[in-house]
């Protein structure tokens, strides 16, 4: 994907929604969301899908990286009511 590309849907990812870690998948409130925490609502999430959704690789999942997960459906969209 070009950075133009890459860009635009960052930029329409964020304009859809500024907070993507709900609390339901930040249950210990660090901002970020680790492998367990995602399987807890996602138990389909393998590790190596973890891998590629945690494009830093920093072993944490964070806002910018779970809204291009939903935005391109490697995980689904969590409607928080909340």
């Amino acid at each position: 994907m070009s950075r133009v590309a890459f860009g635009a849907l960052l930029a329409t990812l964020v304009a859809v929604s500024a907070h993507a870690m709900s609390p339901e998948i930040d249950t210990d409130g660090d901002g970020k969301a680790s492998l367990a925490e995602l399987q807890a609502i996602f138990p389909e999430l393998t590790e190596d899908l973890f891998r590629e959704i945690d494009s830093d690789a920093d072993g944490l999942v964070n806002d910018e990286e779970m809204m291009i997960a939903v935005g391109t459906e490697m995980l689904p969209a969590i409607n928080s009511d909340a």
